[in-house]
């Protein structure tokens, strides 16, 4: 709990801060989900992992790195 809420916690925050604090994990949790797999995805699109992929996808590959 030391790590993770502000010093004084509950008196240094309004009452509601828990509950938002919740929300905004999960939110921040989500969004690192979805460009993980929007990431994925795109790098997919371009042949990444396949052997058969061009010179051009391996250089979008790099540039995206």
């Amino acid at each position: 709990q030391r790590v993770l809420l502000p010093q004084g916690f509950p008196d240094s925050v309004s009452p509601d801060y828990a509950r938002y604090q919740c929300w905004d994990s999960l939110q921040a949790l989500c969004s690192s989900l979805a460009s993980s797999l929007s990431t994925r995805a795109v790098l997919e699109a371009v042949g990444v992992g396949d052997g058969a992929a061009s010179v051009s996808g391996a250089a979008l590959t790099w540039l995206l790195r």
